[in-house]
């Protein structure tokens, strides 16, 4: 950044990016944990009920502020039909999909008398929203937050930075 320019708008962003790559990893290995066992430990099922509160609490409203704050200017600039506007917007919601279905599969491992099926269950939509989700932050920190960079005015980078601010 040169000096004296302002910062980068999408810091924060790209800090909530950082934070979710760990809370994936911790994801990932206790799914690998439970398929390897064949079982949910209690220290399993904490963990997959942080999973559950940090896509709720953390993860949603992060998408939201994407949606409300950097996706409509960028629209209003490059379109959405075709664009990474479309892209990023639908990617949004195939999340939200699977964290609907791993929330169900988490569900399910309470009632269930043999775990193994929910543990499966939750493996393939745990497993699919951490890959999903890793290439869909890598496109957003490669693809989306350069483009809006290059594309949209430096009033409207401005606005995105102060409403991103924390």
């Amino acid at each position: 950044m040169a000096k004296g320019a302002p910062p980068d708008p999408f810091t924060p962003l790209l800090e909530d990016h950082a934070e979710f790559a760990a809370r994936l990893q911790t994801l990932e290995a206790t799914l690998d944990e439970m398929v390897e066992t064949r079982e949910a430990r209690e220290a399993n099922r904490r963990v997959l009920d942080a999973t559950i509160r940090f896509f709720e609490e953390q993860l949603l409203p992060h998408f939201r502020a994407e949606e409300e704050i950097v996706l409509p200017p960028l629209e209003a600039k490059i379109g959405r039909f075709g664009t990474l506007v479309n892209v990023i917007a639908y990617e949004h919601e195939e999340i939200r999909r699977e964290i609907a279905k791993f929330k169900d599969a988490r569900a399910e491992l309470d009632r269930a008398g043999d775990p193994w099926a929910a543990i499966e269950e939750l493996n393939r939509h745990g497993i699919f929203t951490v890959q999903f989700l890793a290439d869909h932050l890598r496109k957003e920190r490669s693809s989306l937050f350069p483009t809006a960079r290059a594309e949209l005015p430096r009033e409207d980078l401005d606005r995105i930075r102060e409403r991103l601010r924390r």
